[in-house]
């Protein structure tokens, strides 16, 4: 093999798993915003947080949906300053409340209890973290 064609099978290699990377992730929903109103005391309750998720209905979301969230946490040695790899920790659960094509609004019905799972603080759903249906 010449050195052309090794850089041109390199380049090819390369590339190929970078789409095959992107295409591993392509399929991953996340919370892309997370909203809540401005609490003008109106109430002595707070506003409800919504939370918007890119999966819709035609991903199979629809109203009542319940989907759980879960947060990709990695993890470091530090003594050997290696990546130790990922873990998906579970945040809690949430209800659709309105689903479009391609993305859906729902609000929180459980948090994990810090009891049975590593402790995530802020308890809360942040932006970034993974959506996935219950099977």
């Amino acid at each position: 093999m010449t050195k052309n064609q090794f850089t041109v099978w390199a380049m090819a290699t390369v590339l190929g798993l970078g789409v095959f990377r992107s295409s591993l992730y392509a399929s991953e929903y996340t919370v892309y915003q997370v909203y809540r109103a401005i609490h003008l005391g109106e109430t002595e309750q707070p506003p409800p947080k919504d939370i918007f998720i890119n999966m819709g209905t035609e991903q199979g979301l629809k109203r009542g949906s319940v989907p759980d969230v879960y947060r990709r946490i990695s993890s470091f040695d530090n003594l050997t300053q290696k990546h130790m790899g990922d873990h998906l920790i579970p945040v809690g659960r949430v209800k659709v409340i309105h689903a479009d094509d391609q993305t859906a609004i729902a609000r929180v019905t459980k948090f994990v209890s810090i009891d049975e799972e590593p402790a995530l603080l802020p308890q809360a759903v942040m932006i970034g973290d993974l959506v996935k249906p219950v099977q």
